[in-house]
């Protein structure tokens, strides 16, 4: 009698604990976590403050002021007890009210990995010891949304696609096998970790750079642009063309009832369903390579900058004050107002209606570009030194979660058409780096604007001109900057006026060169992972 009263107040405390479960984590929460000391523990806490570690500003936009905010590990060593779940793994401290990554609304994690496991501070994280957002029982996970910074963490595709020179850049040729080094199968590493609450999890299928200027686009997207939650991610760590990022949740039959859908942050759990959605980018096959010009000029402008008039297509328009922004009194149904200009810059933002018919069929790439042009015409936004269109789309796979390939189906979210500025010197055409000098136009697949940005401050006049740096010299500085020299290879390289993004006042416009360091041997990416060094292009 008294075995079956201890066993009935067990089975009342399971149900007790069920019931007190809380069901949704506090609204606008957010905790960040570094994997390895170098570099990434800057980028955990840029992603929250815009500021590294030593309290110095080197990002112009992160987390919201008015979110609440954890910098999680910092000090701590031997950390991966704190992604673990208990269900799977009994010293698992992933609901840890101080430590655990299992209780925000948002989690980032920067640091080192690859496939199957990741760093964290001293001892690596396995996928098979992770289950999160699950709120049963003695786990009290409560996280919606998922973000992590790593190489290869979410890698999915083939090893090897054509004409690529870096690994599983390609998500688009599964060929549905189980998962291996030579074809990763996020669904198969992911799906199980998913719980139905969470949102969705994001990461990087190829190898990735993370520091300040990615966590800077990821929220000059989310706070300036108005882009989903999804599409900043993936747009934000998408800087470089070898890099790949990825996002994968489940949901039901129709994609757009899916959280890759969400325009906003919520703590509500997702619906869920019976299928998994990935979502990552694809470039247009007309898109050229960008130009750069390989002959410096002898000798570089810096320029004076001030921020352009207001354009006259918004001359008539209301507007209510509020900060360093101007916002039109229209407003865009579902979202907020129409146009927003920033008065440190003078840039604009243009906000339109979410169209998605999954049955559309689609305009050619062309037809994207058109669109585009005849938006920026309109807009009275079109300048004399642009660069060619380049246009990407943001694709989404839908698959059962018990099925198979040929039950895949592919759909395009979006397409995004972008103009980048240009500027002559010497009778060359010099590009623009960094997130200003461009016009964006995030179009819904009927062609129509979804999201519109243009960052294009105007240059009064030459300040001062100073010799210019040749590549050799720039390089010889970027190559001192790299300890391990031998392990590293040049990928590319690229310089321009860097161009500031569109919430900051910037006077002066100075020319930078940037170069791609990749590892020579690529299975030690994770030892070696890429680095990206900017070196100013004056010599003063």
């Amino acid at each position: 009698m008294k075995k079956v009263f201890l066993c009935f107040l067990c089975f009342a405390f399971l149900l007790w604990m069920i019931a007190c479960c809380p069901k949704n984590p506090r609204l606008d929460s957010v905790k960040t976590a570094h994997g390895n000391t170098d570099w990434h523990i800057d980028t955990a806490e840029e992603f929250l403050a815009g500021q590294d570690m030593n309290g110095t500003n080197t990002a112009a936009n992160h987390c919201p002021d008015t979110w609440v905010k954890t910098h999680m590990h910092v000090g701590l060593t031997n950390t991966n007890i704190y992604y673990y779940d208990r269900s799977v793994n009994a010293g698992g401290k992933d609901d840890d009210s101080t430590n655990g990554i299992d209780k925000p609304m948002l989690f980032f994690y920067a640091g080192h990995g690859e496939p199957t496991e990741f760093s964290t501070l001293g001892n690596d994280a396995s996928l098979t010891n992770m289950r999160i957002g699950n709120c049963v029982g003695l786990n009290d996970g409560t996280l919606r949304y998922y973000w992590q910074c790593s190489c290869k963490v979410f890698a999915h595709g083939p090893k090897n696609c054509t004409g690529v020179a870096r690994h599983y850049a390609c998500p688009e040729n599964f060929d549905g096998s189980s998962d291996s080094d030579n074809m990763r199968n996020v669904y198969e590493r992911w799906g199980p970790i998913l719980h139905p609450n969470l949102r969705m999890a994001c990461g990087s299928s190829t190898l990735a750079y993370c520091h300040e200027t990615e966590t800077n686009k990821i929220w000059d997207n989310y706070n300036n642009k108005g882009y989903d939650v999804a599409d900043s991610f993936i747009d934000g760590l998408h800087r470089y063309e070898w890099n790949t990022p990825l996002c994968i949740t489940t949901g039901g039959l129709f994609v757009s009832g899916t959280p890759l859908f969400d325009q906003t942050f919520t703590n509500k759990p997702n619906p869920s369903g019976k299928y998994f959605h990935i979502q990552y980018l694809s470039n247009f096959a007309t898109t050229a390579p960008p130009l750069v010009v390989l002959e410096i000029p002898e000798y570089l402008p810096i320029y004076e900058m001030i921020p352009p008039p207001i354009p006259d297509a918004y001359r008539k328009m209301k507007f209510k004050k509020e900060d360093n922004w101007m916002y039109s009194m229209e407003k865009v149904k579902g979202r907020n107002s129409k146009v927003k200009i920033n008065l440190l810059s003078g840039a604009v933002y243009v906000s339109g209606e979410r169209r998605f018919d999954e049955k559309l069929k689609l305009p050619d790439e062309e037809k994207y570009m058109q669109y585009a042009k005849y938006f920026i015409n309109e807009q009275d936004w079109m300048e004399k030194e642009i660069s060619k269109p380049i246009g990407s789309r943001m694709v989404i796979d839908r698959v059962p979660k018990e099925g198979k390939l040929s039950d895949l189906v592919r759909f395009q979210k979006n397409a995004l058409v972008t103009f980048k500025r240009v500027i002559t010197i010497e009778d060359k055409m010099v590009n623009f780096v960094g997130e200003g000098g461009v016009i964006s136009i995030q179009l819904n697949n009927d062609g129509s604007v979804f999201n519109a940005t243009k960052v294009w401050r105007k240059i009064k006049s030459i300040k001062r001109t100073t010799k210019a740096k040749t590549q050799q010299q720039a390089l010889k500085e970027a190559i001192a900057m790299i300890k391990e020299k031998e392990a590293y290879r040049i990928e590319d390289w690229t310089w321009g006026y860097k161009e500031a993004p569109g919430n900051v006042k910037q006077t002066e416009l100075k020319a930078v060169y940037i170069f791609n360091f990749m590892p020579v041997d690529l299975e030690k990416s994770r030892d070696f992972p890429p680095r990206i060094i900017e070196i100013s292009a004056h010599l003063e």
